[in-house]
């Protein structure tokens, strides 16, 4: 069982990360829409609105609880985050609340807290809004894959980014699940699992990088092709572990130094692109949004490193 401590700790974390995640896949889905199906957007922009008010609660209370390593470690908002914001919003039309990126440019970690029971209450009841956001965005983010899959609906999303941005949802889900009934996250194989979900994510991320780029970009182009393989050797690696409990290290390991130069690749990629010296198909935001998720994979793999 988590003490009160690790459970207010670990829930302001992951809202943290994921909530702005969340919200951001609203962004991304009503930005791909065609005219015909504009009448979607109000839906998408309400529950992106609901995903920004508890974001807004989540930053509040974290201040002084977080850890110093989680908000250093750009998970949560990087040097790019509000210049790609600006842009995204100039590009889309569509309104972000960025009062809440410049809050978590200024939040501040703490090594301890008094995790009070007002402060236990409130994070239990995040904890069940951001429950209730995810599912009504994987019920909605089902229901638009299924249209595009059976020629009902045409987005400029792939079908494949639609089913990774409902998976990483279920994965948010799963985890809160998990803090609400106070279970421990940190065994050995559901580290394997943890990893193995990742593995897959940072291969997709390479896949859609590849595809949004301009075919002139061949170099670029190239470098992405490499993570699609390496990410994929990598997820195989991570599975046989499951049967090798003893091998998890090397795992972690090799996954830690892969995840290290994606993450580097994004970030001169997401640089590149706030610059217009990178010619493609990815908003600003999507760029910083893939840079922050290997940012989390990274600070969970240091945490997974330590485990024996």
């Amino acid at each position: 069982m988590l003490s009160s401590k690790d459970y207010v700790r670990q829930s302001l974390e992951l809202n943290l990360f994921f909530v702005r995640i969340m919200k951001e896949h609203m962004i991304f889905a009503a930005a791909s829409l065609t005219p015909r199906d504009s009448a979607l957007v109000p839906t998408i922009t309400n529950l992106k609105n609901r995903a920004e008010a508890l974001l807004a609660q989540v930053v509040s209370l974290s201040n002084g609880v977080v850890s110093r390593e989680a908000v250093s470690s750009g998970e949560f908002v990087t040097q790019y985050t509000l210049l790609a914001e600006q842009k995204t919003q100039f590009y889309t039309g569509m309104p972000i609340d960025m009062r809440i990126t410049q809050a978590e440019l200024n939040l501040r970690g703490s090594d301890d807290f008094t995790a009070t029971p007002a402060l236990e209450q409130n994070v239990n009841l995040l904890n069940q809004e951001a429950l209730n956001i995810a599912n009504t965005a994987i019920s909605m983010q089902t229901m638009v894959l299924n249209e595009v899959l059976s020629c009902k609906m045409f987005t400029t999303m792939y079908p494949l980014m639609l089913k990774h941005v409902t998976d990483e949802a279920k994965h948010y889900v799963e985890m809160l699940t998990m803090l609400q009934r106070r279970a421990d996250m940190h065994t050995i194989r559901e580290a394997i699992e943890h990893e193995l979900f990742w593995d897959i994510v940072m291969g997709q991320h390479a896949q859609f990088i590849r595809g949004m780029l301009d075919p002139s970009e061949n170099d670029l182009i190239n470098t992405a092709n490499n993570f699609v393989k390496e990410f994929a050797g990598l997820a195989n690696e991570t599975k046989q572990a499951m049967d090798q409990l003893a091998s998890f290290q090397k795992v972690t390991q090799n996954n830690m130094g892969a995840t290290t130069r994606i993450r580097d690749f994004k970030a001169q990629g997401t640089q590149g692109i706030l610059e217009c010296k990178i010619r493609s198909i990815i908003l600003p935001l999507l760029s910083d949004h893939v840079l922050r998720e290997a940012n989390h994979y990274l600070r969970t793999l240091r945490m997974f490193k330590t485990m024996s």
